[in-house]
């Protein structure tokens, strides 16, 4: 006689949902201006330039007239969503409650869209003009780091050409692109890196102890400055389109790059009774992100591999 007392055995299931290995939230906001926009999905963020003056050489001469330049760049929001669908009886089945991991992978992936969406904005082209209709190109407003640690001209993209790790080469050329371009000191200075170039920072053989200490807890993930910037490590870094054997790290200063959003990241969970009743979890973010000033924003290609 066939025995089937095995299909009476319970199995036994763990009392929770373990989150997998993901980024925890946007790396970049924080290090951006933040901007609010309400019921518009364009905005505009006027910019003021250098006046002229003039040297007083006579009495009684004419006051004069110089106009301030002004200037414009247009930011467009869209919208990213993400909804999780859980079905009452896969709940009973479960025998946990998978709703609050739902919302937090979730949360979790829209940060990831968000420092995509910096990237890009970082990288790519601005608009600006009075319809916000005139192309800025990354490389006509920005002079950047070429692989071999050599600076670009404007209007020529970084390029591999014999590509090298990072360096205090790159690092001291990278603050004086900064310098020579009269950036505010004040303002906080970030640079985006993958993790292979904070490890690199450690064999720099010109890195004093004091540093170093400094450079093993960037790789231990905690804040910190060196050589004048704030670094953060990033796996959403790019690579160079033309070889993909150099990364586009990314240096600006704060106030460089714009955030603009609607809303903070909207969460809501909802039983649906079309769907006999399902939860589902929804997420749900507006924003996008420009480039307000070449000057502030500068890539440096280094070494994938």
């Amino acid at each position: 006689m066939d025995s089937t007392i095995e299909t009476s055995f319970a199995k036994k299931y763990g009392p929770q949902l373990y989150i997998l290995s993901m980024q925890r939230m946007s790396k970049l906001a924080s290090r951006c201006r933040r901007e609010t926009v309400k019921g518009a999905k364009e905005a505009y963020y006027d910019r003021l330039g250098e006046v002229e003056s003039q040297e007083i050489t006579t009495r009684h001469g004419d006051t004069p007239l110089n106009e301030a330049p002004h200037t414009k760049r247009r930011v467009a929001l869209t919208s990213i969503d993400t909804n999780t669908p859980l079905d009452h009886l896969d709940k009973l089945q479960m025998m946990i409650d998978p709703q609050s991991a739902y919302g937090t992978v979730q949360a979790r992936k829209l940060g990831k869209d968000t420092d995509d969406k910096i990237i890009a904005a970082a990288l790519g082209t601005a608009y600006c003009g009075e319809e916000g209709t005139t192309a800025v190109t990354f490389q006509s407003e920005s002079i950047s780091i070429n692989g071999d640690g050599t600076a670009t001209t404007l209007g020529t993209l970084a390029a591999v050409n014999v590509i090298a790790d990072i360096s205090l080469a790159k690092m001291l050329l990278m603050a004086q692109i900064f310098d020579d371009a009269d950036v505010d000191e004040l303002i906080p200075r970030h640079w985006a890196v993958r993790p292979k170039d904070i490890y690199d920072m450690l064999d720099i053989t010109e890195v004093g102890s004091s540093d170093f200490n400094t450079v093993k807890a960037l790789v231990n993930g905690k804040p910190g400055e060196f050589m004048g910037f704030n670094w953060v490590k990033s796996n959403r870094i790019t690579k160079d389109a033309a070889t993909e054997t150099g990364y586009r790290s990314i240096a600006w200063a704060q106030d460089g790059i714009i955030l603009a959003s609607w809303e903070d990241v909207f969460n809501r969970v909802d039983e649906r009774a079309d769907k006999r009743y399902m939860i589902q979890v929804y997420s749900r973010m507006t924003l996008g992100a420009v480039r307000l000033e070449g000057v502030k924003v500068h890539e440096c290609l280094n070494k994938v591999a």
